[in-house]
């Protein structure tokens, strides 16, 4: 698998349909979500007759909820003036044409689509190059068929049951080393993120997305909210903006931590572990004295530290050498005292 940034994270701010409908919410909440340091921020485009029929129970608030195009265009603006990446939820071809008209970074399709072949066929089509996908819930099958659909699309995998808040047993984190195999079999530009919906008054949203992250996750999605006590709009598993800081905060920090490594000897070590690793490794010293001529065996040697700055540090460089000179007993050894034996030829 060949995540699209695999020596990064993105940090998603949640903001769904917490703008309830009024532009002026949706720019404070994009505010909050910049000034929280988050990578992007991600809203759901709704239009009733996408979502439902008008006799769902629901309907009337879908309706409440919509906006013009000419606000969706002010957002967009106002998201890259913030310098915050925008991501827009799509639930039909209204909204994917409005998300195009906007240029939005990326498109969502949520966990209720992910088997919904016509809007799968629609976005494939579209002119928007990234695409997150919500698995929460999904089956393997299904998630196999929405990669093939969007298999000329840079997918992210966005893992996370959708219940508000979900119980710390539902979330499953150890499935996410699962994802990795559908990906690697499927495109090669995929990769798999991690959407929060814990209880807010907790922190184990804290320890949830560093386990995430270890895990493989690369995109982390985490609900913001003006004020949780205000009870906006998909409240339920959303924090404050200051909380929301902390979140980011925290988990760059892990990304850090977890850090990079190579198929090197040395793991792709960096400088200041190679000068640990300088500063702790002790010095090869003889046991005894070393006769010139000698064969230098590993009875014959053992590891001190010396105040040399020459001494060898590691036994296979003289193991098997052979002394060009006496070396006397509790002494370092030294490369320029050692000459190859035959037998090392």
């Amino acid at each position: 698998m060949t995540p699209i940034h695999k020596d990064s994270i993105t940090i998603i701010a949640e903001i769904a349909q917490g703008y309830e409908g009024s532009l002026e919410q949706a720019r404070l909440l994009l505010r909050a979500a910049s000034d929280s340091g988050a990578n992007a921020a991600k809203i759901q485009v709704i239009y009733a007759d996408e979502m439902s029929t008008p006799d769902y129970k629901h309907y009337q608030l879908f309706s409440s909820l919509e906006m013009s195009d000419k606000a969706w265009e002010e957002l967009s603006g106002y998201a890259k003036h913030l310098g915050l990446l925008l991501y827009l939820d799509v639930f039909g071809e209204r909204s994917l044409r409005l998300a195009e008209k906007v240029s939005t970074d990326a498109l969502m399709i949520h966990a209720t689509d992910i088997n919904n072949l016509h809007l799968l066929h629609l976005v494939a089509k579209s002119k928007i190059s990234m695409v997150l996908l919500n698995i929460g819930g999904a089956y393997d099958s299904e998630i196999k068929v929405a990669i093939d659909k969007l298999v000329d699309k840079k997918i992210v995998l966005m893992y996370g049951v959708q219940i508000y808040p979900t119980p710390q047993d539902d979330n499953h984190i150890r499935r996410i080393l699962s994802l990795a195999e559908i990906c690697g079999k499927n495109n090669s530009d995929i990769t798999i993120g991690f959407a929060d919906h814990t209880v807010p008054e907790s922190n184990f949203h804290l320890a949830l997305s560093s386990m995430a992250l270890g895990a493989g996750a690369r995109f982390f999605e985490k609900h913001i909210t003006l004020g949780e006590v205000m009870k906006l709009e998909d409240y339920e598993a959303a924090i404050n903006p200051d909380r929301f800081a902390t979140y980011v905060k925290y988990l760059r920090d892990c990304f850090k931590a977890y850090g990079l490594t190579t198929k090197k000897d040395g793991f792709g070590m960096t400088d200041s572990e190679i000068k640990y690793r300088e500063q702790v490794r002790r010095h090869v010293v003889t046991l005894s004295k070393i006769k010139a001529g000698s064969i230098l065996k590993a009875e014959n040697l053992l590891l001190k530290r010396t105040s040399s700055d020459k001494a060898i540090t590691n036994f296979s460089d003289a193991i098997n050498k052979v002394a060009q000179h006496d070396i006397e007993a509790n002494r370092p050894v030294l490369m320029s005292e050692l000459l190859p034996s035959e037998d090392t030829l």
